[in-house]
């Protein structure tokens, strides 16, 4: 074979090999052919008979429904894969979906701060939803800075009480001195304002802490303490019933990259119809988990009108301290927060009401 052949030869085989791995790795990085099934690694902090899972099996098993079943999704709860570094874990490819809480990236993400601090947003059925929808678009935004796409903003926990093991949180003399768990820099911000102690404990381990005493309150939504238990070392539950963190559903954007564009619309409707449905569940579950622990010897406890207002005050005091460091989506966040204000103050009006004792 002359000089030229066999360059010709050579060149020929070569451009077949990068016609190859051209093909290949369309296919490995690019979208999938619409009937290709995927195996998709997910993760949350919490345990699978948390609310917070149930919503993530419903976003799952509804986009199945509309994709033959294409996504074989394999479950890692209670922190078992990346602990609550679920936005790190995104962005580095060990998880595709995470159940996302804000408060484990707000002391870094400011523009999330606001959501973490005590009464941002309704409760209410009517109003979880509209908030929801209104802030998506600037979380979302927020959140794919970091490599990591919002499929679903939606009311993903119930209302947020103080749980201890040896007082009611009734008023600032019961706060001085209580060392209350919190979750990340702006909830630790807040009990510091209302008068107590913070420390960062993580779910997986919060149970032992309140039963050896490193802290004896936490600042824990209701399906946190009853899907975790709380209530069988710490039963003294003060009812302030706030909002305290913010959950969504997100794919990791090396992962959405790989997904059928019609699949990542059909994920993209699922998400915005879940939220509906995830904020009457909220309401509706309430009381059957208050009644529930209370069976299992919980005690519950409604503050005065005072101790409401004072707590209220200082939080107004934490959003203040943030309103100049965010960018324009955190101010966006902002602003829809203080529209809705006005209307998340009141006491709690689901489950028993009792006055605590002074």
């Amino acid at each position: 074979m002359s000089q030229s052949s066999s360059t010709r030869s050579h060149g020929l085989r070569g451009a077949i090999a990068a016609a190859t791995f051209a093909v290949a790795a369309a296919f490995s990085f690019g979208p999938q052919p619409a009937s290709a099934q995927m195996t998709l690694q997910a993760t949350s902090i919490f345990p699978d008979a948390d609310f917070s899972s149930k919503v993530l099996l419903e976003w799952v098993n509804r986009v199945n429904e509309r994709t033959d079943g294409r996504y074989n999704v394999r479950y890692h709860w209670a922190g078992s894969l990346v602990g609550n570094r679920t936005l790190d874990g995104l962005s580095d490819g060990v998880v595709d979906i995470a159940v996302q809480f804000t408060p484990y990236v707000s002391g870094d993400i400011i523009d999330l701060g606001v959501l973490d601090i005590p009464f941002s947003f309704p409760l209410d059925a009517e109003g979880l939803t509209a908030f929801h929808r209104d802030v998506k678009p600037y979380v979302a935004n927020i959140y794919a800075k970091h490599g990591s796409h919002v499929v679903a903003a939606t009311p993903i926990i119930l209302p947020n009480p103080l749980t201890c093991t040896d007082r009611f949180l009734t008023g600032p003399d019961k706060w001085s001195g209580a060392v209350v768990r919190a979750a990340g820099r702006w909830q630790a911000a807040s009990i510091t304002a209302w008068g107590g102690s913070p420390v960062v404990i993580s779910p997986a381990e919060l149970y032992s802490a309140l039963d050896r005493g490193t802290a004896n309150c936490a600042l824990m939504v209701y399906n946190g303490v009853n899907s975790m238990k709380l209530y069988e070392v710490a039963p003294q539950i003060t009812r302030i019933d706030h909002s305290i963190a913010f959950g969504t559903i997100n794919i990791a954007q090396s992962t959405w990259d790989r997904i059928p564009e019609e699949d990542r619309v059909i994920m993209e409707e699922v998400g915005d119809e879940i939220v509906a449905w995830a904020a009457e569940a909220t309401n509706s579950m309430l009381a059957d988990v208050i009644a529930e622990m209370e069976a299992e010897g919980a005690q519950f406890c409604t503050p005065s009108d005072e101790e409401f207002a004072r707590l209220v005050s200082a939080a107004n005091s934490v959003i203040d301290t943030i309103r100049d460091e965010v960018s324009e989506d955190g101010a966006a966040i902002i602003r829809i927060v203080d529209e809705y204000r006005p209307r998340v103050t009141a006491k709690p009006t689901i489950g028993p009401n009792n006055p605590c004792p002074q």
